[in-house]
């Protein structure tokens, strides 16, 4: 089965839940646009402070993670557009405030 969308008179696409699932997509995620001749690909993107400040081990980076992706499954998670508040929130959650 291929997965489809309709593109709107604004230029914007649903991506197909499937394709999310699979890609591990959530809202607010940053998806990057690569055309080429005949295709399109998209990539999910991961943001990362680019100053190298290391805010977390790998354990402590997977328990924020699989917090954060049970939030946005249930639909319970807030979203910033200030990066110091949204950095203050993650370390918050790492601390289990």
């Amino acid at each position: 089965m291929r997965n489809r969308a309709i593109v709107s008179g604004r230029g914007t696409v649903t991506i197909p839940g499937p394709v999310r699932v699979a890609a591990g997509i959530y809202p607010g995620d940053l998806i990057e646009f690569a055309p080429q001749k005949d295709r399109i690909i998209l990539k999910h993107l991961v943001v990362k402070d680019s100053g190298g400040e290391a805010y977390l081990s790998g354990a402590e980076w997977n328990k924020l993670d699989e917090q954060v992706r049970r939030q946005v499954k249930s639909r319970r998670y807030k979203s910033y557009t200030d990066l110091d508040r949204a950095k203050q929130h993650s370390r918050n959650l790492a601390r289990g405030e």
